[in-house]
């Protein structure tokens, strides 16, 4: 199980990956992470226009992020087909995220900053998240924050987390 952090932790632990995977200072994370994502252990699926990457940083377990490969940011500049297949892709994780967790419900939520900010990043991108509660802390305020901490994997949960998910994305296209 991963473990949970603060978030002041977490911003720091971002910051240092951030300077791990970025080829220049000025590029932007989610492109890097889209392309590096072939080499990644978070992978769990991509198309043409998306990669499907476990969230290393997410607010709950089997957190995922549907990212456009190329850099948009603002959903009208996806044109609708990219859109529908981003889309797509999301509701692939839905169905894995429902067999292979078993949350209370799944929420997803379409986000991309209009500027660079410490958590958001201005690319066109899609939250997947497996919401496990049923009371107050299952509110979206709640979820789509990083006040009650952070989950942040090791490299081996991360990776056998993804494995799971992976294997049941793979038998569901079958």
């Amino acid at each position: 199980m991963p473990r949970t952090i603060e978030k002041s932790e977490a911003l720091e632990l971002l910051s240092e990956n951030r300077r791990k995977i970025l080829e220049r200072e000025d590029e932007c994370v989610m492109c890097a992470l889209v392309r590096r994502a072939s080499q990644s252990a978070e992978l769990l699926a991509e198309t043409e226009h998306g990669v499907l990457l476990l969230d290393r940083f997410g607010t709950r377990e089997g957190h995922l992020l549907v990212i456009a490969r190329e850099h948009v940011e603002d959903t009208p500049s996806l044109g609708w087909e990219v859109y529908a297949e981003l889309q797509r892709l999301a509701y692939r994780a839905t169905e894995v995220l429902t067999e292979v967790l078993a949350p209370a419900r799944i929420f997803l939520a379409v986000l991309g900053a209009s500027n660079a900010l410490p958590m958001s990043f201005p690319h066109f991108h899609i939250h997947v998240l497996p919401v496990y509660d049923t009371d107050e802390r299952a509110r979206p305020a709640h979820i789509f924050s990083w006040s009650a901490g952070v989950l942040v994997y090791e490299d081996e949960e991360a990776e056998a987390l993804a494995s799971r998910l992976r294997q049941a994305l793979a038998a569901a296209t079958r």
